[in-house]
């Protein structure tokens, strides 16, 4: 009875090859992109192409997006960025200034610290990108009149659907960048990859990107 009982919900399963790993990762980034309006039909998609080992638009910056919304949100400065496959990605820069509040606490890591200092300085400041299967996250400390980043620390990642995954990388590939890359073995469709996301400092301005 018990078999008979439970057999149909497995049946009604909507991605019944997904291994445990990769259902839980669906799941919270299922929670994400329905907070960014992703219709629950984009999202199929978007995890059939997850489950085939397909990368999605927003796992990379130098990807087009179709829309763009910038905001202040909880300290940072706050980039949404849609994309033609409906994949969202959420990019912050902690901004060293007074925080405007939101009223609600960030689904992503909060602000802590970010100061400005003597000549350009800007010391503690936290970068991040999230875009639902992916979170990466380090500090920096960097400098907009030399245009240097003098230290990063602190990385934090998350990989969805991976069996494993660890920091390959965490410093300074020249004077003006700060780079994080962590390698994944992913489960399911087994392949090793790797994800970056980096902060540059040119022309007085610090930039965001992820790849």
């Amino acid at each position: 009875m018990g078999l008979l009982a439970t057999s149909p919900a497995f049946a009604d399963e909507p991605y019944p090859d997904a291994s445990p790993g990769q259902l839980t990762a669906i799941n919270e980034a299922g929670d994400f992109l329905t907070e960014y309006g992703v219709d629950q039909a984009t999202q199929d998609a978007l995890f059939d192409k997850f489950l085939a080992g397909e990368p999605w638009d927003s796992f990379t910056s130098a990807s087009t997006p179709v829309r763009v919304e910038e905001s202040v949100e909880d300290g940072y400065d706050k980039t949404v960025s849609y994309y033609s496959d409906g994949s969202v990605a959420v990019s912050r820069l902690e901004i060293p200034v007074a925080r405007a509040s939101s009223g609600g606490i960030s689904t992503m890591s909060e602000p802590n610290g970010c100061t400005i200092g003597s000549g350009g300085a800007r010391t503690n400041c936290n970068v991040d990108t999230w875009v639902g299967l992916i979170s990466m996250g380090f500090k920096a400390n960097y400098n907009v009149s030399s245009n240097t980043v003098s230290s990063v620390w602190g990385a934090s990642w998350t990989i969805g659907g991976s069996c494993s995954s660890s920091l390959a990388y965490l410093g300074r590939p020249n004077s003006n960048t700060g780079l994080e890359t962590v390698s994944a073995q992913m489960c399911g469709v087994p392949y090793a990859t790797s994800f970056n996301l980096q902060v540059q400092v040119s022309g007085g301005t610090a930039t965001e990107s992820w790849w």
